[in-house]
Parts: C-alpha cells; sequence; structure tokens
C-alpha cells in the first residue's frame, strides 16, 4: 500500500507537542498544551492511532488469522515498550536517586520506591501507572479489541462497533479504579492502587472514533465536503472554543474533570479539532511532510518510550529554568525534540538490520531451491 506520509507527519508533530508538554515550562505550553480548546496532544495521538490501524490493517480482514496474528502482535510489541520503559525509568532511578521527592510525588512512583517488585508485577498487570507510563495503555488497550472490530465493520456492522464503543464509554463513567481497590489491596500490601487519571475504558472511544472515521474516508469515500454554511459553522465554533480557552478560561473549569474519563464535550472539541487538522493537511500539506516530524512518526513507538525514560531526569533538572525565562524553555524543549531522533534512528537502523536478515534468508532458500 502507498504510504501518505502526511499522517506518520502528523504523528511526529503530536509526539514534539507531548515532548515539550511534559516539561511543564511556562512558555512554550502557552501554545501547545491545549490550542484547539479542551483536548490535547494526547488525545489526538490516541484518535490518530486509530484512524492509522485501520487503514493499516483494514485491508487483511480477508484472512481473520493473518488479521488477529498481525494486531496482537503489534499489541504485544506495545506492551513490551511500556514494560521496558518503565523498567528502564526504575532501573535510572534507583542507579542516581537525584530527584526522589518529585519522583514520589509529582511523578506518583512512591510505589517504585519502596516496594520495586510489587510496583513491577503490579505493573505486568496494567495496575501501575507511574506518571507519563500512562499514554501507551491507552493506545494498547482499544488496539487488543480491533480484529472484532474490524471483521464487524467490513460485515457491514459500523453501527454496533460505534455503540459498543459508547456504551463501553458510559459504563467507564460509573465503573472505575475504586472497585479494585480492595482486592489490589489484598494482593498487594506493601503498595497502593496507582493507577492513570485517564481510564484507558474511556479513551478508548477517541480510538474507534479515528477506526470508523478511517472506514468513512478510506472504504466510503467520504471527503468530509461540507457546504459553505456548514463550514463556517464548525469553524465558528473552533474559533468559539478557542477564544474561551485563551481569554476566558474560567468558563472551562467545570469541564476539566471530564479529560480522564473523555467527556462528550472532549469528544465533541476532538472531532472538531480533526476537522480543522484534515482543512490544513489539504491546504498545508508541506507543514505535515516535514522530514523530521515524519521521521519522528514513523518510529513513534520507541521515540514515545524514549520520551518517558528521559522526561524523569530532564524536567526536574531544568524546571526552575524553564519557569524563569522564555528562552531557557525553548532551548530545552528544542534540545529534547533533538534528542528524539535517537531513538527513532536506532529503530530504523534494526529495521533495515531485520529486513536485510529477512532479505537474505529468503535468498539462501531460493537458491537451496533451485
Amino acid at each position: 500500500m502507498t504510504r501518505n506520509l502526511a499522517y506518520d507527519g502528523l504523528r511526529g508533530w503530536l509526539l514534539i507537542i507531548i515532548a515539550s508538554n511534559h516539561l511543564f515550562g511556562n512558555f512554550v505550553t502557552q501554545f501547545t498544551r491545549t490550542p484547539l480548546g479542551f483536548v490535547s496532544a494526547a488525545e489526538g495521538f490516541v484518535f490518530l492511532s486509530g484512524f492509522v490501524a485501520y487503514l493499516v490493517y483494514g485491508r487483511l480482514a480477508e484472512n481473520k488469522t493473518a488479521l488477529k496474528q498481525k494486531i496482537w502482535q503489534r499489541s504485544f510489541t506495545i506492551y513490551r515498550f511500556h514494560i521496558i520503559a518503565i523498567l528502564i525509568t526504575f532501573l535510572l532511578v534507583w542507579l542516581f536517586p537525584l530527584f526522589n521527592p518529585v519522583w514520589s510525588d509529582f511523578y506518583n512512583a512512591a510505589n517504585w520506591l519502596n516496594a520495586p517488585l510489587q510496583s513491577f508485577v503490579s505493573a505486568l498487570f496494567l495496575l501501575e501507572h507511574p506518571g507519563f507510563h500512562d499514554i501507551l495503555i491507552l493506545y494498547l488497550i482499544p488496539m487488543i479489541f480491533l480484529p472484532f472490530a474490524i471483521l464487524a465493520i467490513k460485515n457491514g456492522k459500523v453501527i454496533f462497533v460505534a455503540l459498543a464503543s459508547f456504551t463501553v464509554w458510559l459504563l467507564a463513567q460509573f465503573i472505575n479504579a475504586e472497585f479494585l481497590v480492595t482486592p489490589f489491596n489484598q494482593i498487594f500490601r506493601d503498595i497502593k492502587l496507582n493507577v492513570s487519571h485517564f481510564d484507558p475504558f474511556a479513551w478508548q472511544i477517541y480510538f474507534y472514533m479515528g477506526v470508523i472515521l478511517s472506514y468513512l474516508k478510506f472504504d466510503k469515500g467520504c471527503t468530509f465536503e461540507f457546504s459553505v454554511a456548514v463550514k463556517a459553522s464548525l469553524l465558528g465554533c473552533i474559533i468559539a472554543i478557542f477564544i474561551v480557552r485563551h481569554w476566558y478560561p474560567e468558563l472551562m473549569q467545570p469541564y476539566y474533570v471530564g479529560h480522564g474519563s473523555a467527556s462528550l464535550v472532549y469528544q465533541a472539541n476532538l472531532l472538531l479539532a480533526a476537522y480543522l487538522l484534515m482543512l490544513l493537511m489539504r491546504k498545508c500539506t508541506r507543514l505535515f511532510t516535514l522530514k523530521y516530524p515524519v521521521f519522528l512518526g514513523q518510529h513513534a513507538l520507541p521515540v514515545f518510550a524514549f520520551h518517558c525514560v528521559v522526561i524523569y531526569f530532564l524536567m526536574p533538572a531544568t524546571h526552575q529554568f524553564t519557569t524563569q525565562h522564555w528562552y531557557w524553555d525553548v532551548l530545552t524543549c528544542a534540545v529534547f525534540v533533538l534528542l528524539l531522533a535517537i531513538p527513532a534512528k536506532l529503530d530504523a537502523l534494526w529495521r533495515a538490520r531485520k529486513k536485510l536478515q529477512q532479505r537474505s534468508k529468503s535468498d539462501k532458500n531460493a537458491a537451496e531451491a533451485t
């Protein structure tokens, strides 16, 4: 299939924004935290993951075995990166205990400092989410169920998939991690249940919104072209949200609670943001095909995992500077963004080596056959 570099570029820009936001400086985040209203780059990342996942795996629907195998292999890869990133992070925390108070409080990592073995076992079951090691879970959980969603969609049951996703989201508004506290404490007596503010069973709706829109675009040929009146109304809503976000933030306060549970307001805002980005991708294609964001986007998983490790040291070391002077904030963000090239390059080399080995093995088998 032909690869659309604009999607890689958009994913790369989202990774850049997420990394910059996690430095918590006082200048750059004024532009990157929630530039299009309530939603942040994290929601966009999960939405785009679903959109691209359907584009990539939807073509395997005629072979159910291959479909499940490919998607679950990818899911296990995401899981591996998640666990390895946590292990590396806290191995370094143990070897270089520079910022214990920050790690315990801000990063919610007290469990690892008090009982690392129990914390590790809990992390294996996705029940331990130290700071920033939660976004991949929001991507992983909906991926596990993606084969069934794709098969249902290909069989004309897209409404069923939408309703199932909405039902899971609705249940997540009432059934949360508090129900796990008692059994968790009985099994892990030296640590507390430490799960993310972001509920993965609520956030799965962002992923499947992306899946369904991808189906509409690539299978049904929807161009999402609207009349001038409708387009003006949609853009007007985006402008209104932007004005409220930057000039009347107190009006947004009641809705902040919906961030972790993917409230309806956030869902509507995400769809508006996706529409705006679609227009920008059509009009400003060059912005989304710049080499560096595309490069990062093509290696998004190792880049994100790497960022989760580095941020534990970089943010505490630079925070006093990035919150005092704007130029320190810009410089630190620029350095961090450049560091993201390291895992991207290593992943590119590993893929090239793997491809070369596969080609060599194929040539050897062909030679033996002749």
